[in-house]
């Protein structure tokens, strides 16, 4: 009897474990990949955590065969909440200047409130004024 209650723990645990790390891996891959081709530079970006009270982090990745690519991502990056709040970003980690490839994960405060949607503003990139990237928060 002792037995088969200490076996119904481990395995209540056990399901408890693996609904934190299946709700991790949900978060992570609720949002796609939003692509930007201007100016001979793609932009790839996809949101890798949005979570309350968490940082919020972004892939960025950036490809051209023509133009050097030279941005402080920190610096031309910014993020704007549907309440209008303002962030700035406060790491970058990932490929530095230079080449035709880069990426890395553009890293932010943690959102205030609860917005519903976001945008990513990339700015000058291959001489373009801004490049818009918007997401729906997912519930």
């Amino acid at each position: 009897m002792r037995v088969l209650r200490h076996f119904g723990l481990v395995q209540t645990l056990g399901l408890v474990f693996l609904f934190i790390v299946f709700s991790w891996i949900s978060d992570a891959n609720a949002y796609s990949s939003i692509t930007n081709s201007e100016n001979s530079v793609t932009l790839s970006v996809k949101p890798v955590q949005l979570t309350p009270g968490q940082p919020a982090k972004f892939e960025v990745r950036m490809n051209t065969h023509s133009v050097n690519l030279v941005q402080d991502m920190v610096a031309v990056s910014t993020l704007v909440d549907d309440q209008g709040h303002n962030y700035k970003p406060v790491n970058w980690e990932g490929s530095g200047p230079g080449g035709h490839h880069r990426r890395g994960i553009l890293e932010f405060p943690a959102l205030e409130g609860i917005p519903k949607s976001i945008k990513l503003v990339i700015k000058d990139v291959s001489d373009v004024p801004q490049r818009i990237f918007e997401w729906k928060i997912e519930k």
